[in-house]
């Protein structure tokens, strides 16, 4: 068999590597339009936080690597058409020249454009967005020379630039149209106490305000107006809505109304030769009545495993997605999955919460950590459909934990009964997860 796929991401990656893990014999072309592949686009704030000595080490696998495993690696090669009739793709190489590839099944993993807004970006060298290592390279020297900075769009990585800037000695705007940051992870309990570290470390914090355009932009100074006020800036950084790049495959796939190409559980298309995962699709949320764009490396990882192993023809389905994710700004570990109470709201699921800040630690150690937790339960049922957590501890596992109780309808009372260990130098007889639920329960049935 013969596959296909376009992109060389994260999940073109992961298909090509679990197929030739399957079965050596199956031929896999692998195009990618970038002259690299492999390269982590949140890169640039690992650089900034000398967590890496080279930008260009933020990678995990070379062409040559993919070579010695079998894999035909095409970069530097820009996909023109498809040709489902004729399972056919024709293409550009890198020397500019025509040629054609045949397939038998074809894997889309375009991903997402860089990030999209509707202003007009006048000035590449002023008003920037990136992902790939060419752009983070041009952002990186940017940042560097910059003296006012306003980075646009207050989700993970704005606000991950914010702390990456923070001791720069630059000016820094961070400008969200909501009214909190990270609104899409966080309710206003943990995103309020990642404000006010935001606002302490010397940003500017822009909320409930939105980019309207620029002006002068020619000058080495110009302005940035928000619809509340006017910021002077000699660099502006967009890091907000990516889209899902559909363009070689919309005329003839059925998409969503979102713009996401329309899969079903097996990640297959309305074209059963044709398979698409990561970006480019939409994932079903657990509590959730609706499929929803969910750019995270996670979710595409999973989908392509699930795509290839049905390409050749072992059946998988894609399981529901919580929306897992974690970082560490300000100092603080940060981590979340399931749905917000605004979220839960939003789709029309009555809830109750808990939001605590507890100890970690039994108090005769001289180490003393918090951990602040919100936990959201669906009424009556007392699932647990939502959890978030922050803590100078490193809590991040603690998340994965809290996703398969959601995953597998745990309720508030589970949640207090399950066996969590315990050890008298790291924490307390009864763990983070049970005692908010614990507390929770007491203040539920309390007389």
């Amino acid at each position: 068999m013969k596959v296909v796929i376009i992109g060389a991401s994260h999940g073109g990656l992961q298909a090509a590597l679990t197929l030739k893990k399957l079965d050596p014999q199956t031929e896999v072309v692998l195009i990618e339009k970038r002259s690299e592949l492999s390269f982590v686009s949140s890169g640039i704030i690992l650089r900034m936080n000398q967590m890496v000595d080279e930008l260009d080490n933020v990678r995990y696998l070379t062409a040559e690597e993919l070579s010695k495993k079998g894999i035909v690696v095409l970069l530097n090669t820009m996909v023109t058409t498809i040709q489902p009739e004729k399972s056919t793709i024709i293409y550009e190489d890198d020397a500019k020249k025509t040629c054609k590839v045949s397939y038998d099944k074809l894997i889309l993993a375009t991903g997402s454009n860089q990030f999209s807004t509707n202003l007009t970006l006048p000035s590449k060298d002023k008003v920037t967005v990136f992902k790939s290592y060419s752009s983070s390279v041009e952002v990186l020297r940017k940042l560097e020379q910059a003296r006012s900075i306003s980075i646009i769009g207050g989700g993970y990585i704005g606000v991950e630039l914010c702390d990456a800037l923070k001791e720069k000695g630059k000016e820094i705007h961070l400008i969200e149209s909501a009214g909190s940051v990270l609104f899409r992870y966080l309710d206003k309990e943990l995103s309020s106490l990642i404000e006010q570290k935001i606002v302490d470390s010397g940003v500017k914090l822009h909320l409930n305000e939105s980019v309207i355009g620029f002006s002068d932009i020619e000058e080495e100074s110009f302005i940035t107006q928000t619809t509340n006020e006017e910021i002077r800036n000699d660099y502006v950084i967009v890091a907000v809505n990516a889209r899902p790049d559909t363009t070689l495959v919309k005329e003839f796939l059925d998409l969503n109304a979102n713009g996401t190409i329309r899969v079903n559980e097996h990640m297959q298309t309305s074209d059963p030769n044709i398979f698409a995962l990561g970006d480019v699709i939409s994932y079903p949320v657990r509590n959730s009545y609706r499929k929803s764009f969910i750019p995270l490396v996670n979710n595409v990882v999973r989908s392509a495993t699930v795509a290839a192993m049905n390409v050749l023809g072992h059946p998988m389905k894609y399981n529901m997605t919580q929306k897992t994710t974690a970082t560490k700004i300000f100092n603080n570990y940060i981590a979340t999955t399931g749905l917000t109470e605004v979220e839960a709201k939003f789709e029309g699921i009555e809830v109750e919460s808990i939001f605590l800040t507890l100890p970690s630690q039994l108090p005769y150690l001289k180490l003393q950590e918090e951990v602040h937790i919100k936990l959201v339960f669906e009424k009556g049922t007392h699932n647990l459909i939502g959890g978030q957590l922050m803590s100078e501890k490193d809590i991040t596992q603690s998340i994965n934990t809290l996703s398969l109780a959601i995953d597998k309808e745990t309720t508030l009372e589970e949640l207090v009964t399950m066996d969590f260990y315990f050890n008298p130098g790291i924490n307390q007889p009864m763990g983070i997860i049970s005692r908010a639920a614990y507390e929770f329960l007491i203040e539920k049935y309390r007389v």
